[in-house]
């Protein structure tokens, strides 16, 4: 071989020598650059995950106390709701005792107010009686006065006769119209009776009609029920493969990022779902990378 091909051939052996060496420390560079982004994204899922975790135990706490805040308040209004049914039950107690007392009273009346009608047409129809003999005294007097009259006069015979028919028929008269004055005096107050009778009656049955019925409690209202409480799901523990495949040096490593990426954005919607409402029970997820499904 002569001298041109061996330095040709050096300088291609030495070429390739620095090439390879160049693209070692390039690959080197770029595994230790995917090394620190896998590092990095691990640090990233563990603090995502970290937070939807936290981010679910502030959401059941939110819900325990509000569903705690509900149930204090609904016992409350129930309390409050007992109380007033007991006053006004008290109330209406009062008004019917006082009622009652009222109708009491007013029976007592309207039998002190018939009591003294009664009464009075009792007085009545013995001060007829008492004149009714009054005149009939005062009648006989007469008589015995015409009587001895007619003696003083000397009547006898046929003329004295005649006078002692004529007085005894005035006394027979006189009788007859003191009996009947009695009679319908006895009427009067007859009816009368009737009348006070029937009005007291009639008093007695209005003051009944006014008379308030005694009222009934009514029925407790329902107690409130326990506020249900919301289902909450805690992201699932982390597991090796989330993390995906640790870089190798001199595969491409790009893979590898997407995956750390998918992954934390998953566990931040995870978050962003418990956080959004309690009624978001359905925490998986899924990622995928080249066509991959994690």
């Amino acid at each position: 071989m002569d001298p041109f091909s061996l330095v040709t051939a050096g300088l291609g052996i030495a070429g390739s020598l620095l090439g390879s060496s160049a693209e070692n420390a390039a690959l080197a560079r770029q595994h230790a650059y995917a090394m620190e982004g896998w590092k990095m994204g691990k640090k990233r899922l563990k603090a995502d995950h970290k937070h939807a975790k936290k981010g679910v135990a502030i959401q059941r706490q939110n819900e325990e106390t509000l569903a705690a805040w509900k149930d204090s308040t609904n016992l409350q209004d129930w309390q409050h709701a007992l109380k007033i049914q007991d006053y006004e039950y008290r109330s209406q107690m009062r008004q019917y005792a006082k009622s009652e007392q009222i109708y009491g009273q007013q029976l007592s009346f309207n039998q002190m107010a018939a009591e003294a009608a009664k009464e009075a047409e009792t007085r009545r129809l013995q001060d007829a009686v008492a004149e009714l003999n009054f005149q009939w005294q005062d009648t006989l007097v007469e008589a015995l006065e015409a009587e001895g009259e007619a003696r003083a006069s000397g009547a006898s015979g046929r003329s004295a006769a005649k006078k002692g028919q004529a007085l005894e028929a005035s006394l027979g008269r006189n009788q007859a119209v003191l009996a009947s004055s009695l009679l319908s005096a006895e009427k009067d107050v007859t009816a009368a009776m009737k009348k006070i009778a029937a009005d007291k009656y009639g008093a007695d049955i209005a003051a009944q009609a006014a008379r308030m019925l005694r009222p009934e409690r009514l029925p407790q209202p329902p107690k409130p029920l326990t506020t249900p409480r919301a289902i909450f799901q805690d992201p699932r523990k982390l597991k090796k493969f989330d993390f995906g495949p640790k870089p190798i040096k001199g595969v491409a490593s790009s893979p590898v990022g997407g995956i750390l990426n998918a992954a934390a954005g998953a566990i931040s919607g995870i978050a962003g779902a418990a956080n959004s409402g309690g009624n978001k029970y359905d925490f998986s997820y899924n990622f995928g990378v080249n066509g991959r499904s994690f």
